[in-house]
């Protein structure tokens, strides 16, 4: 009876994945420069943050 409750909420939690990825696929269509910052700006401070020495 759990696996049936959580595969019915894996489902939910697949559907709203998908549908950030929609719209932060439509939004990086619209903004690409904003986009392109962004994305690189998040990947600085993580790459500054989880540096590994």
């Amino acid at each position: 009876m759990d696996r049936a409750v959580e595969s019915h909420s894996l489902g939910a939690l697949d559907r709203m994945a998908s549908e950030a990825l929609d719209r932060l696929k439509d939004y990086a269509r619209e903004h690409p420069t904003s986009f392109a910052l962004w994305a690189l700006g998040i990947g600085f401070v993580l790459g500054w943050k989880l540096k590994p020495w």
